[in-house]
């Protein structure tokens, strides 16, 4: 199985900054035969500004011949609903617009930090990879349960065991368009306005539906029990930070990830930790150029929250990447 893949990644405009991280980490650690195209979706409430993509483009180097940006309408009409649940109705619907066999979802806080293989994504037999985990005592068991019933399945036998829904994640674009076109015949509307009016959540969705359509998961996938480092909100610490390093480090895994809000959580011990594991990975050229990227995140981000977290962003939040781009140098890229 020596085909490429298309990588797909929902954005908006608190999360330009890490879509640019993101980039420049492809650059660095994607191997060009292993990318046929790179969708960016831009869910952002006005356009990516012509600047940014212009900068989010020199940071894909060599892949930036293969990049492109969409708009919602570009792929599908989606009621009024949480922009978190948009983005889930946009990773299944472009499927449309994907034309590899298969395509990796990532959200924009995932990076690469380590040289990508093919065994990231596809195991040795061609079956597709995807982590999972258990759900017995997991927060989002509920919304399991919940698109299991949705799809007629008794939710009891997949609890202890069952697809994460942590990106990377790989889809066979066949799968997703059955899906697609499965939910919108038995319900008689289109695709997200059926996934919006029931609250489904899309890879456990996606998941169920090979399920309910007389599979089996292991048919499609080798699943694996895989830990992915990840900095959340809660562990913004400087416990939480060199744990996901270590995890990082340990398990020579390619993949990272800092969510937005815990950039504006890390202390300067945490912030000093997160810099040099950048740095060393070559993403900045120094750890005080990734202490600076840190330091300007966090300031804008907390200009633009509330008590009650992350609002709607106004339209002055499109101005950061620029400054941002400034501050790291009009043409600097990974060392």
């Amino acid at each position: 199985m020596s085909r490429p893949f298309t990588f797909v990644s929902v954005v908006f405009e608190a999360e330009y900054p890490l879509l640019w991280l993101q980039a420049r980490s492809m650059a660095a650690f994607l191997p060009d035969d292993l990318v046929a195209e790179v969708i960016v979706i831009d869910n952002s409430r006005r356009s990516m500004p012509a600047r940014f993509t212009g900068q989010l483009m020199d940071e894909y180097g060599p892949l930036a011949g293969k990049a492109r940006v969409l708009r919602p309408r570009d792929i599908c009409l989606i009621p009024r609903t949480a922009g978190y649940r948009s983005q889930q109705v946009l990773k299944l619907c472009v499927s449309d617009k994907v034309a590899t066999e298969r395509y990796v979802v990532l959200d924009a806080k995932n990076h690469f930090v380590a040289p990508v293989e093919r065994g990231l994504f596809a195991a040795p037999d061609g079956r597709a990879r995807i982590s999972t985990t258990s759900y017995e005592s997991h927060a989002l068991r509920p919304q399991l349960e919940h698109v299991l019933q949705y799809l007629g399945l008794n939710p009891r036998p997949y609890v202890q065991r069952f697809a994460t829904t942590v990106p990377p994640f790989v889809l066979d674009r066949a799968v997703v368009r059955s899906l697609v076109d499965g939910i919108e015949r038995r319900s008689g509307r289109s695709f997200p306005e059926e996934f919006v009016a029931n609250g489904l959540t899309e890879f456990f969705l996606y998941a169920g539906w090979i399920i309910a359509s007389g599979g089996s998961l292991d048919d499609v996938y080798e699943l694996r029990l895989e830990p992915r480092p990840y900095i959340w909100r809660a562990t913004a610490n400087r416990e939480g930070v060199e744990r996901a390093i270590r995890g990082a480090t340990n398990a020579g895994g390619a993949m990272f990830a800092v969510h937005r809000l815990a950039l504006a959580r890390l202390d300067t011990g945490s912030a000093r930790a997160l810099s040099e594991f950048w740095s060393s990975r070559q993403l900045f050229s120094s750890p005080g150029e990734a202490e600076r990227f840190i330091a300007d995140y966090s300031r804008f981000l907390r200009r633009v929250t509330r008590r009650d977290g992350l609002r709607e962003l106004p339209h002055r939040a499109t101005r950061l990447p620029g400054y941002l781009r400034h501050k790291l140098g009009a043409r600097s890229t990974p060392a």
